[in-house]
Parts: structure tokens; sequence; C-alpha cells
């Protein structure tokens, strides 16, 4: 409603076990863990019965873990807190700022809530300086594949709409998201446009803490990446994730547990290098708290 302040953050882990073959120069089969941790806060303002300004940013850190006592150019270990040749270190991730417009609200009782909406998503300069793909034919180097940000400015399209019931499951519907880059980093990267939908169901338990169980799956199209005007090997690829979560009301406000499994249907790990035999084990994790 107009004048509510909605906070919220957000404390999200990914795991990723990813492999590849042996590429050219390093004749051994690569291996490691990705790991992110970030926190993010946001806030949402009602600006009228009618219109949500939100806005969430990203803290944290990108780790990598190479589990090999050889060498390479590649990959090794590091995080984004420290830089490296083609990479800028930071702890800010990417920022967004969304207009939401409600069409529909049927208010606390049964019915649909319908939400449409728009908005930036900003860089930050933890990105990476130039192509860990050596696209232009230049003679490989070392170089990191990682960072918090893709250093563009995209724009983003979402729309949400969602039913209430007094059974179960007593909330269901979905959500589509849809970015696309503006313009290129100024090193060089178009990040791939991303196509996010998801569908879910909320099943309440009736119990003193008012606690419910949830059951979503969610699919993520990833389009094609550009580094200076060269395609990106792994950008465009195709993934399910299914998800179950946890949500209980505390003396703090809405706090949930969130678990989810992504796997790839079509193509592969963005960072791992070209059109090569691969493969990755991805596990993601996240607490949210929210309070009006």
């Amino acid at each position: 409603m107009k004048g509510d302040v909605y906070y919220g953050v957000q404390f999200q882990s990914m795991i990723i076990d990813w492999w590849h073959d042996p590429v050219e120069g390093e004749p051994f089969k690569h291996r490691g863990l990705l790991n992110s941790h970030l926190i993010s806060p946001s806030i949402i303002y009602g600006a009228s019965d009618r219109i949500n300004i939100m806005a969430s940013t990203q803290i944290g850190i990108r780790s990598m873990t190479w589990d090999k006592n050889l060498s390479s150019i590649h990959h090794r270990s590091e995080s984004t807190l420290k830089g490296y040749k083609n990479a800028k270190p930071g702890i800010l991730g990417e920022t967004k700022i969304l207009f939401r417009y409600l069409l529909k609200n049927d208010g606390i009782g049964e019915g649909s809530r319908i939400i449409m909406g728009g908005g930036l998503s900003i860089p930050s300069k933890s990105e990476l300086t130039s192509d860990p793909f050596f696209l232009n034919g230049k003679e490989k180097e070392d170089h990191r594949h990682f960072s918090l940000s893709s250093g563009a400015y995209k724009y983003i399209i979402e729309s949400q709409i969602f039913f209430k019931q007094p059974v179960n499951p007593v909330f269901y519907g979905g959500f589509l998201v849809y970015e696309h880059p503006i313009e290129q980093s100024q090193y060089g990267y178009r990040p791939p446009p991303l196509l996010n939908a998801s569908i879910s169901a909320t099943f309440k338990r009736f119990d003193s803490r008012d606690t419910s169980i949830g059951y979503g799956l969610g699919v993520l199209q990833s389009g094609k990446g550009y580094w200076n005007g060269f395609e990106e090997p792994n950008s465009q690829s195709l993934s399910i994730i299914p998800s179950l979560s946890f949500l209980v009301n505390s003396r703090f406000g809405a706090l949930s547990f969130n678990l989810q499994k992504p796997v790839f249907v079509k193509g592969a790990f963005i960072t791992n290098e070209g059109n090569i035999k691969q493969g990755s084990n991805i596990w993601q994790f996240a607490i949210s708290l929210r309070k009006v």
C-alpha cells in the first residue's frame, strides 16, 4: 500500500563442482569448485496503492578452489576479493532498480494478484577486463574466468501472477523475467540475454507458527554473449531448476529457507573452456528474511 516499506535480506550460497577435459598445453583433466556467497539487501516502497519501487544489490565473494597440484593459466585457487591480470576486485555485485505496477489485487482474501514491472540492472566494477577465451586469436596467457558483475547495463522486464485460496495449495502461480544488455561493457563484453520463468505452489501446514512448504520449477534460458563482437563459448544454454522451500513466521518477520538444484538440459557451464567435454554439479541454498 502507499507509504509502506518492505525490507528484505537474503543470504545465497551456490556451490558448483565442475570439470572439463584437457585443453591445449595442459594435458590433464581440469576440476574444481566455484563457490558464491552473497548477501542481498532489498527495499520496496509503496509509491502509491498501485506502484511499488524496488531496489536491491549484491554484496559478497566468488571463489575458485583448484584441486590440482599442476599449474594452469586457466584456473587456480583465488577469489574476487583480489584482482588479477584481467579482473578487477570487489565485494559489490549488480544493483537492480525496478518499478512494479499492480494490475489486479483481490486484497488479503481469495483471488488473484497480477503485477507488471521493469527496470534497470546497474553493474559494479568487479568485472573482467579482457576476453578470457582469447577469441581474437592472441596467444593465451594467465587469466580469470569469473567476476561478480558482467560490467554491462541491462534492462529488465517482468510479470507475476499468483492466486490465493483457502485450501492447499494456498498460493500458486509464477513469474517471468527477461534481462537484456543495453550495451557492452567498457572492456568489450556483451553478456547474454536471460529469460527466467518459474512456477510454484505453497502448501500451508495450518500450525501455530503458520509454516508452509513450497515446491517450484524454474527454467533459465541464456542467449549468446560476445567479447568484442566474437561469440562467447558456452553462453547459450537451457537449464531447469527444481526447488523446495520452507517458510515460517518469526518475531523478526517472514523467514524462508530455499534449496535449488539447477540442471543443464542444453549447453554447458559458461566459465569452462570452449566446446569440449565437460560437466558440473550445482547446488544453491538461500535464507531470506522479509518484513513490512
